[in-house]
Formats: C-alpha cells, structure tokens, sequence
C-alpha cells in the first residue's frame, strides 16, 4: 500500500490520465498510466486506462479513410438546372443530402437524392 503522499501523487497522475481520455490524447493517459504503475505495480485502474489506449490505437490504425474514388462527384444541379448542388451534407442508409442553391428563389434548400 503507496504512502499517502505517493497516493495523493498517483491519483494526480490518474486524474490527469482520465482528462487526457477525454480529448481522446491517448499518448499522455499511456505516459500517465506508465508513471502510476512505476509507483503502484498492478494498479487496476492504470491497467484499465493502458489496454483502452492500446484498443484505440489500434482502432484508429484500422480506420481507412474513403479513397477519392470511392465518393462519388457532386451532381452539378437538379431539375433541369433550377437546383445548383453546394455540397454534400450528409449520408443516410437509402439517400444522400445535399446542400443546393434554389436559382428561381433565390435560396438555399436541403435536397435529397
């Protein structure tokens, strides 16, 4: 059992640790982690937050961003021109959501294709 010094100083460390998680910062909660666990070997909680470091390093290796010929390109206008496509908002199961420029009124409309 650390001394109440060595514990106060260990719950600063995981304290810190558990802010870093939150901006998802994961190089300082393992740096955190690695100096509670030179203090306190087998520390539970400096485990837990390591191995969660570790799954979302990993995780984010895995993650493959969309190659540009994936997307497909914007459609110029809709409605033989009335509708000038903007960009593109959004992405549902069945439809994609653009953000198009209403030429006649003179605003801009959400338009689902």
């Amino acid at each position: 059992m650390p001394s109440e010094r060595m514990q106060r100083r260990i719950d600063s460390l995981l304290d810190e640790a558990e802010s870093a998680i939150a901006s998802m910062d994961w190089e300082t909660v393992r740096a955190r982690c690695q100096a509670v666990l030179a203090l306190d070997p087998g520390n539970a909680d400096a485990e837990a937050y390591v191995v969660a470091a570790e799954r979302a390093d990993t995780a984010d290796s895995k993650a493959v961003l969309p190659s540009a010929e994936a997307v497909p390109p914007l459609p110029a206008s809709f409605v033989s021109g009335r509708y000038r496509v903007l960009r593109l908002l959004g992405e549902g199961a069945r439809k994609r959501v653009y953000l198009a420029h209403d030429e006649r009124l003179d605003r801009d409309v959400a338009f689902a294709v």
